[in-house]
């Protein structure tokens, strides 16, 4: 991903509205509720999720049943918004997903025509673009975005040292 490389577009096979908030139960076992806790988001159905940059278009499917625990916002900054906030749910659904099965993205579906920080930026660009495509103020979602970028670089940088180039 060039400097000059931007998202053009992000498309969805369908409105991805099918998300269920997962909630805790008496009868739950411990590792229930740990896992309800830390991932409170369950997709229903599956949708395929397309990006279409300046240089390049691709497709992937985020199965039925993925899990993903919303926008991890620190308390101190959830003036910007609370990490469960509906504005943030898809967005952070698709940009989790793109974290989580990155190897199996940069891969198999982009075959490997990045470098492992041009993708962690462009996991950071596609939540901000999803974040500008469901109303959100432009400027709101480049610090959004910048708040996730740094993030990932400086203090996930472990994470993307261990894969190496995957």
């Amino acid at each position: 991903m060039t400097v000059k490389e931007h998202i053009i577009d992000i498309t969805f096979s369908y409105t991805p509205l099918d998300i269920k908030i997962r909630t805790l139960k008496a009868n739950d076992s411990e590792e229930e509720t740990f896992d309800k806790k830390k991932f409170p988001f369950r997709l229903e159905k599956a949708v395929d999720v397309t990006v279409k940059t300046t240089e390049r278009e691709f497709t992937f499917n985020i199965y039925e049943g993925f899990k993903w625990n919303g926008a991890d916002l620190p308390r101190c900054f959830w003036w910007l918004g609370s990490s469960r906030d509906n504005d943030y749910v898809i967005a952070s659904m698709v940009h989790d997903y793109m974290l989580q099965y990155k190897k199996k993205i940069f891969s198999e579906i982009l075959e490997e025509t990045l470098y492992v920080d041009e993708y962690r930026r462009l996991t950071s660009l596609v939540f901000r673009e999803i974040l500008k495509k469901h109303k959100m103020n432009p400027i709101k979602a480049n610090v959004e975005a910048w708040f996730v970028d740094t993030y990932q670089h400086y203090f996930n940088k472990k994470m993307w040292e261990i894969l190496g180039d995957f």
